[in-house]
């Protein structure tokens, strides 16, 4: 639908009227003649609108004599009107021929980068990456070999199983697909003994193969052995083995924090200024001068790139940027508001630093100790996790 408004727009279109009796016969005709009627509107049995091609007013004219109906014209729209409407002025013409040569040289050039598929790399590490390479905003097409980037790219990164570049219109898409990490395996024919991965206290130990240096209730640093790979029999004597056992330890994770019941919080004041701002490529055009008037706020940019089509896209960039002013004054919480507002920015932090949501509960356990004082209260969060903390090392 999209392409048949486009292209009636550059062919040119005529907005019509017919009247008559016969309007059944006048609308069968047009369909035998296959001429596409837009837009059809019947407002009765005698009195229809619709839109046509321009090329195709003629033979409705014809169809109408025809049908003994009466056609107007109540429009006429697209380029090919507009043209003939300014044939006389020079300058104009000139510059439907600039516009028309300028849109046809930035199809050659890249103009936007989209980039999917991507988890652990950021949208800008994999744009800077095929960058090396050449694909970039800016960057004429003519040249780019996608195929061996593509493989250039899978030889030297090792994170990457698989990159796709494709080229549409003035768009880049790049689709990846990220590595899976694979474990390292050791030989169970080669010796090795099973150390600390972290500092803990040991909970459990269970040996199928070596000799435990530990014992439950041992505190241990990371890289301490755990499990020796030796073991000694009576008639074999002390021999080197592959180190098998299952180490658990406690594993401890705080965080302590104390605030006061009178603080200054930052408080949005429903006020905001409004910009815009226009990108030309590199060029920037501020559409709003001057600095805010606020002292203190938060700034939110949302930009949008213009596009003709779905993959068409211009150098052009158009940004909104909007400050929302902010002002500092005090608040009293309650001892109950308090103490859920450090509970919530220490569970924040211990989550941030130890990944606490992937241990499941039936392994962790939480402690909350909790002193009021005259203008405050301060809270301190353990958490006591039980995992396995043994990893096999080789003997060299």
């Amino acid at each position: 639908m999209f392409f048949k408004i486009i292209y009636m727009f550059f062919v040119g279109a005529v907005n019509i009227i017919v009247e008559g009796f016969f309007l059944e016969r006048f609308l069968n005709i047009c369909r035998n003649k296959k001429i596409i009627l837009q837009d059809l509107h019947r407002e009765n049995s005698t009195y229809i609108k619709a839109r046509i091609l321009r090329s195709d007013f003629k033979e409705i004219v014809h169809i109408a004599k025809q049908t003994k109906c009466k056609v107007k014209i109540e429009k006429k729209s697209g380029v090919p009107f507009f043209i003939n409407k300014y044939r006389k002025r020079k300058v104009f013409a000139v510059a439907i021929i600039v516009i028309a040569i300028f849109i046809f040289a930035i199809t050659k050039f890249i103009w936007n980068v989209e980039v999917y598929g991507n988890e652990s790399l950021t949208k800008d590490e994999v744009i800077q990456l095929v960058k090396e390479y050449g694909i970039s905003v800016g960057k004429l097409k003519f040249g780019i070999n996608t195929e061996k980037i593509s493989n250039s790219i899978r030889l030297q990164r090792q994170d990457l199983s698989w990159i796709g570049i494709n080229i549409q219109g003035t768009n880049a898409i790049i689709t990846v697909e990220e590595a899976i990490e694979i474990p390292d395996m050791i030989d169970k024919s080669q010796i090795c003994n099973i150390v600390a991965s972290k500092d803990g206290v040991i909970s459990k130990i269970i040996v199928q193969s070596g000799t435990a240096r530990v014992k439950e209730g041992d505190e241990v640093k990371e890289g301490d052995i755990l499990v020796e790979g030796v073991m000694e029999g009576e008639h074999t004597g002390i021999r080197q083995v592959h180190a098998e056992a299952d180490v658990f330890g406690k594993i401890y994770c705080e965080k302590e924090k104390k605030e006061e019941f009178v603080q200054n919080v930052t408080v949005k004041t429903g006020k905001e200024e409004k910009k815009n701002e226009i990108c030309i490529n590199n060029f920037k055009i501020n559409l709003n001068k001057g600095v805010s008037k606020f002292e203190n706020y938060d700034t939110i940019i949302t930009s949008q790139k213009v596009k003709l089509f779905s993959n068409f896209y211009l150098p052009i960039e158009i940004k909104k940027v909007t400050n929302i002013e902010l002002v500092n004054q005090p608040k009293t919480y309650s001892e109950e508001e308090l103490k859920e507002k450090i509970e919530k920015e220490l569970e924040e932090e211990l989550e941030k630093e130890y990944e606490i949501s992937k241990y499941e509960n039936k392994y962790k356990t939480r402690n909350i100790e909790v002193n009021k004082k005259d203008n405050g209260i301060s809270m301190k969060i353990i958490y006591e996790i039980q995992e396995d903390i043994g990893i096999k090392k080789n003997i060299d």
